[in-house]
Order: structure tokens, then C-alpha cells, then sequence
């Protein structure tokens, strides 16, 4: 019964909260600071030459317009030694989990011999994982979105290793190319948690009101264009890790040159990927991509706060509104080995309660209980521990909620029980207060829940 109450009060906190906040805006200015230009061989065997920013600033290939940033291609001059000039630009920024928003006026264009890509990769390939957000090549109209991996990782959609990856092919005609550019361009948004990898492609105006605001939902945007779920076949946190944001634009290579032959309209236009591309600058003029923004955001922010009030009937529902630059309440329901959980995340244990304790660190003694029928309502700032609860005089069912805003190891514990007076860190329990009353305080086993979930081993 108190944990019916619970797990509807938790319902209720879960409603309120923002499920992500902002960590890098990429926009404008910004872009070229927060990026690194590649000037390597390509790694896919590409006809292209990548160039530093000084050269594609003179050449034009690289500019900011009214916030707007534009990564073209050479498109006057006939192609020479490593190949056609073109720019790859690398985050210096990585990331595990997180939500990615890209606002786009133009991309490149359905074009013979091009293979542009916007993606995620992280170092020693494909062992920290590839995710591609926006990839095609030659005429293609549709966009594919895919996952690369090391081995190991199957999904419905097919074994995920190596070049062949796992692959969705959605979004029509105006997610990819020409059909996106005529359709005035839109908005591509990736969420990577532990569970899944999602990928929502929203035509220019059919974008969700929150997709730029300081904290987008993606719980209310509908079913995404392509989702890869974890589970025991491939476990996300496993396979993708520390990954860079990249845009680039290639020519022929490994998959463009591949398939030149086999697309009806290149093959129409010359006899070979590279002769294509070699001879016919003018054929990638609509080439580049033009971003309106690139936005990363991160589930949790800088405070938690939280307002309890508890019946005095077992059969009534706790009421509970929490709102917080952070991820919406899980359930755990195992636990194993203990690992830190990531940074800002906020964690409960929903309707859970038994005995766990861990020795170490001290906790802070709350200066006194709240009053009898009070609505205790308190707030965190970075790493710290509240408690709140109410109990009434008439009776002596309370809840006491113990939460926690962490940046390394944490815990928030929601039990039903007379108020004990409990103000614990990173699972930690106190000595008594002198007003604690009513039974010996239950612990709940949710460190270890949170700890297992957030390494990725949580099942």
C-alpha cells in the first residue's frame, strides 16, 4: 500500500521534470572554435583532399552568414593530386549519452560521386562506435541512419559490426538530398542513452516546440524516424562510447565509388566515380551544408527541487511535483557490481524498500523534523542531500523522501515510513537525531541500481 503510493507519487515528480539541458551550442561563431579541420588522407579512400580553415576560408568553402554556418566543396576548379578540396571538421568535444540537435537550411544535394555524412565516432575504430545521423550517397533520396560496432552487437536490424553496420533506411523523400533542400531544409535530433539510440528527422515545420528551447522533451515528439534498442543481443554502453561530432563530405571511396556503376543516373554520366568527379566541378555547387544550429545537451542540471505532502491514509496517493534540469525518474530492478554513475544525473528507486548499508563518509544531521501537515520543499545545487517529508499526528504512516543531485557516486531513495530524520550522502546512513522517531530506518538498495545502470552492466 505504501508503495502504490509511491510509485503514483513518483509518476507524478516524473511529469515535471526537464529532461535534458544544454551543454554546447555549436551556432555561428562558435562552430570553428569547437571544431578541429582534418587534413588527412581520408580514411575511406575518398577522391578528396580535406583542408584547414585558412584554405577554406580563402577558397570560400568555409563562412558564417548571420549565424549561419556553410561547409562547401571546391566547385570551380578540375581535381588534382589527393582530389577534390572539401572540408572535415571533428568536435573537440566528446560524448557518451545525450541528445544532439541539428537545425539545417541545406545539406548536400543528391550529387554523383558524393558521400556526405554528419556522425559520431569515437577513437580506435569501431570499438567505442560509430553513430550516423545523417549519411547517403551518389542520387540517393532517402536518408540511412546507422550504428557501427565492434563485434557483438545485433539489433532487430541486423548485426551492427564492422563496415557493414546496421542500418535504417526512413524519413522520405525530405529527409535526404534534393527532396530536403526544395522542402527549405529541417531539423535531424539524436538521443543516446543506455537503452537506446533514437533518430527523429522533422520537416521544416513540423519541428516540436521544444526542439530549441533550454530543455527539449523527447518524450513528447512521437515515435522517432529510427530507433536501435539495447538488450541482451548488444548492450549500448558497451559498444558506443567518447564520441566526436563530425560533418564531412567525401567523393567516391569505399561506398560512393562502389556503387557509382549501379546507380542508373551516375553511371548515365561518366565511367567512373573519380572521372565524375575529377572533370565536372560545376556538378557540386549544391554540395555543402548549411547549419542554422548544432545544439548537445545532457540530461541533469544545476538544482533539483522538490515538494512532498503525504496523506494520512495508506489508500491515498502522494502527491509529488518535482521539477529539475534533469532526466526523468527510472526504475530499477537489479542490482550488481557498483559503478559511479554519470555526471548530473538524478536516479530512484521506485517502490523498493531493503536493507543496504555502506560505511564511510559522515552525513549531514537536518537541524529539525519538519512540522506536523508541512509541505517541506527544498533545493540542491551540485553534489548535496535533502530530505523532505510530512507525517500526520493522526497517524503513523509518513513518506520520507531522501534525494540527491549527483556528479559522481549517488543515490535518491523514496521509502514509506515515520519520519526518521534521515539525511544520508552517496548512500550513506547517519547516526540518530534526537527527535528521530518510530522504527529503525529501512535502506533502500539503490546505489548499487543506479551505480550498475549508469556503467552500462545493468540488466
Amino acid at each position: 500500500m505504501y508503495f502504490a503510493t509511491l510509485l503514483l507519487g513518483a509518476r507524478l515528480a516524473q511529469l515535471g521534470l526537464a529532461a535534458y539541458s544544454l551543454k554546447d551550442d555549436y551556432s555561428g561563431n562558435n562552430f570553428a572554435n569547437m571544431f578541429g579541420f582534418d587534413t588527412e588522407d581520408d580514411p575511406t579512400h575518398g577522391y578528396v583532399n580535406y583542408v584547414d580553415q585558412n584554405t577554406a576560408q580563402s577558397q570560400g568553402l568555409y563562412s558564417v552568414n548571420n549565424g549561419v554556418v556553410t561547409l562547401g566543396v571546391d566547385h570551380t576548379n578540375v581535381a588534382s593530386g589527393r582530389g577534390r578540396n572539401s572540408i572535415r571538421v571533428t568536435s573537440h568535444a566528446q560524448y557518451t549519452h545525450g541528445l544532439v540537435v541539428l537545425d539545417l537550411a541545406h545539406m548536400p544535394g543528391s550529387i554523383c560521386g558524393t558521400w556526405p555524412a554528419f556522425w559520431m565516432t569515437g577513437p580506435n575504430w569501431p570499438n567505442s562506435g560509430e553513430i550516423d545521423i545523417i549519411e547517403g550517397v551518389n542520387s540517393q533520396s532517402q536518408n540511412k541512419m546507422s550504428l557501427h560496432t565492434s563485434d557483438g552487437c545485433s539489433v532487430p536490424q541486423g548485426n551492427c559490426q564492422g563496415n557493414q553496420g546496421c542500418s535504417i533506411d526512413n524519413g522520405g523523400s525530405s529527409s535526404y538530398g534534393n527532396g530536403f533542400n526544395s522542402a527549405n531544409g529541417g531539423t535531424y535530433a539524436m538521443e543516446w542513452t543506455s537503452s537506446q539510440i533514437s533518430v527523429w528527422f522533422f520537416s521544416r515545420g513540423s519541428e516540436p516546440s521544444d526542439i530549441n528551447s533550454a530543455s527539449p522533451n523527447p518524450t513528447n515528439w512521437g515515435s522517432p524516424t529510427a530507433s536501435f534498442a539495447s538488450g541482451s543481443s548488444c548492450d549500448i554502453d558497451s559498444h558506443f562510447m567518447n564520441n566526436n561530432i563530425v560533418f564531412d563530405t567525401t567523393f567516391c571511396g569505399d561506398w560512393a565509388g562502389q556503387v557509382f556503376s549501379s546507380d542508373s543516373t551516375c553511371s548515365a554520366l561518366a565511367s567512373s566515380c573519380t572521372d565524375y568527379v575529377q572533370n565536372n566541378p560545376s556538378a557540386f555547387a549544391n554540395a555543402y551544408w548549411a547549419i542554422n544550429y548544432l545544439k548537445v545537451y545532457e540530461q541533469g542540471g544545476a538544482s533539483t527541487q522538490v515538494a512532498i505532502a503525504t496523506s494520512s491514509s495508506v489508500h491515498s496517493a502522494a502527491s509529488i511535483a518535482q521539477t529539475a534540469s534533469s532526466a526523468p525518474i527510472p526504475t530499477y530492478h537489479s542490482s550488481s557490481a557498483a559503478q559511479p554513475p554519470p555526471s548530473g544525473h538524478v536516479s530512484s528507486l521506485i517502490g523498493r524498500s531493503t536493507t543496504s548499508e555502506s560505511p564511510g563518509v559522515p552525513s549531514a544531521t537536518p537541524a529539525s523534523p519538519p512540522e506536523t501537515g508541512s509541505v517541506a520543499t527544498h533545493t540542491v545545487v551540485g553534489t548535496g542531500i535533502v530530505t523532505q517529508t510530512r507525517q500526520s499526528s493522526a497517524s503513523p504512516e509518513a513518506m520520507s523522501v531522501t534525494t540527491e543531485y549527483t556528479t559522481g557516486n549517488g543515490v535518491v531513495t523514496q521509502t514509506a515510513e515515520p519520519w526518521t530524520g534521515r539525511g544520508s550522502h552517496h548512500g550513506h546512513q547517519r547516526p540518530p537525531s534526537p527527535w528521530q522517531g518510530g522504527p529503525q530506518v529501512r535502506r533502500s538498495r539503490v546505489a548499487r541500481h543506479i551505480r550498475e545502470h549508469a556503467g552500462g552492466h545493468h540488466s
